[in-house]
């Protein structure tokens, strides 16, 4: 996993002709025609099993820029040490509004779905945008993701999986 300042991410995103909004805020892509938003599960145990639909929802893919664009919302939510010592252990000491971007390699599904997690458990706001593949995800403290498709097996297969598991889906 590598770490990206906030221009870094935005010059990722324009190399990748990844929309963005103004001030660097993502916004939908023309390309992605299905979409879906999914309240977090009721249970603070499935937000693993969620954060590992999206990024099954999310393959094929290769790299994949995970941005955190909202943090510090709900402090006491927050486990500072703990994402501190999961970033040392990549060999980064920077500080999360230093270098908010978190780039996973196509073989790092594992740190994708654990940034994920955090970010749920934290309460923060993190983009996924993956530099190949067929969709693009949000996940936002108000406790909601929203994934854009642009194959509809795919959007079919996630909105099953997630109706499944009784969470509440809104097309």
């Amino acid at each position: 996993m590598r770490f990206y300042t906030t221009k870094e991410c935005e010059a990722w995103c324009e190399q990748l002709r990844v929309p963005l909004g103004d001030g660097g805020q993502l916004v939908r892509d023309p390309n992605h025609q299905y979409g879906l938003r999914c309240a977090f599960p009721p249970s603070f145990g499935q937000l693993l099993w969620l954060s590992r639909c999206i990024d099954t929802a999310l393959q094929p893919r290769q790299h994949c820029l995970l941005w955190i664009t909202g943090y510090g919302i709900f402090p006491s939510c927050e486990n500072q040490h703990l994402y501190y010592r999961l970033r040392q252990s990549y060999g980064d000491y920077r500080l999360l509004h230093e270098a908010p971007g978190h780039l996973c390699l196509d073989y790092e599904r594992a740190e994708v779905v654990t940034i994920l997690h955090l970010s749920m458990l934290f309460g923060w706001d993190v983009h996924v945008i993956p530099a190949v593949g067929y969709g693009r995800a949000f996940v936002s403290h108000d406790e909601w993701v929203e994934i854009d498709f642009g194959d509809q097996r795919l959007f079919d297969e996630t909105r099953q999986a997630l109706e499944n598991e009784e969470l509440e889906v809104t097309v």
